[in-house]
């Protein structure tokens, strides 16, 4: 799997338009919605939401993802929100969040968002590349970013 097959220009919001975590959910969701992938966000808002009181998504410098699984979704799929001011998920280390990834996966396969996850802690790792997408003003920008970056990593692996 590679990054572009699930974070492309269709699945990127650049810039996230909420401001809280409970926003965040419900701008993801309904980007599913409006990509047709969903017929309805309320009942996976309330698992989210149900999950996020117990365990904080907020994986630190930054970061955070949500995943569940879903009966309407056939293949794992992804939405990454991009924040340049940031979102208060009262991360450990104290961070605001500008890079939020969410993940819906179909109920028979419910650890494929680990491969999706991996995927993506690689590519934000680089401190030059996370600086660089939160400098970006259009969903192109951001898709061409993780095409330059996949594109090296394929060359890197070569040699």
């Amino acid at each position: 799997m590679k990054l572009l097959d699930k974070i492309n220009i269709q699945t990127i919001i650049c810039p996230l338009k909420s401001e809280s975590k409970k926003d965040v959910l419900h701008e993801l969701l309904d980007h599913f919605h409006n990509l047709e992938y969903l017929t309805s966000t309320v009942e996976l808002f309330s698992n989210l939401d149900d999950k996020e009181k117990k365990i904080n998504s907020a994986s630190g410098r930054g970061v955070a993802y949500h995943y569940h699984t879903s009966i309407e979704v056939e293949e794992t799929l992804a939405v990454l929100g991009i924040s340049k001011k940031g979102i208060d998920y009262a991360a450990g280390d104290g961070l605001r969040c500008h890079f939020i990834l969410m993940i819906l996966e179909p109920k028979n396969e419910p650890n494929k968002h680990r491969i999706l996850i991996n995927l993506f802690q690689n590519l934000i790792k680089d401190s030059n590349i996370k600086s660089k997408l939160l400098g970006l003003n259009s969903i192109q920008e951001v898709e061409d970013v993780i095409r330059d970056w996949e594109d090296n990593e394929e060359n890197n692996d070569v040699i």
